[in-house]
């Protein structure tokens, strides 16, 4: 991490030195486990063509996945309705982070194909996106 961030500085001011325009996007990975839609993480495994007992077990307990919303009052508990979770995976459950990352790898494969990054003027050395391991 501390490398990403040398290299991060290093094109910054770069591209203040050299007057250059610099188009970044950043994932924030603590809060992208909340907002990958189960659709996504089904069609990710898909892609990678993961054997289908795998998808079908994944789309049916995906389905069960339900919440409540409860408040106590002084007199009385309010509780609404099954609220149906279509979206985020369990961050403490140990298969979360490998689909989280297959959930980014088409993301990362239309990155290369564009071929973009930013080249250090003095290296030569491209960077692409983290997922690629260059920064």
């Amino acid at each position: 991490m501390q490398r990403a961030a040398a290299n991060f500085k290093t094109i910054l001011q770069e591209c203040k030195c050299r007057k250059k325009n610099l188009c970044l996007a950043w994932i924030d990975c603590q809060k992208a486990f909340d907002r990958v839609p189960h659709s996504w993480i089904i069609k990710s495994l898909e892609l990678i063509e993961i054997n289908n007992k795998v998808i079908s077990f994944t789309k049916k307990v995906t389905s069960y996945w339900r919440t409540r919303m409860c408040q106590h009052t002084e007199n009385k508990l309010i509780e609404t309705d099954d609220i149906k979770i279509q979206c985020a995976m369990f961050q403490a459950d140990s298969l979360s982070p490998l689909i989280f990352c297959i959930c980014l790898i088409r993301l990362t494969e239309q990155l290369n194909i564009l071929n973009t990054g930013y080249e250090e003027h003095k290296k030569r050395q491209k960077y692409h996106n983290y997922f690629t391991g260059m920064i």
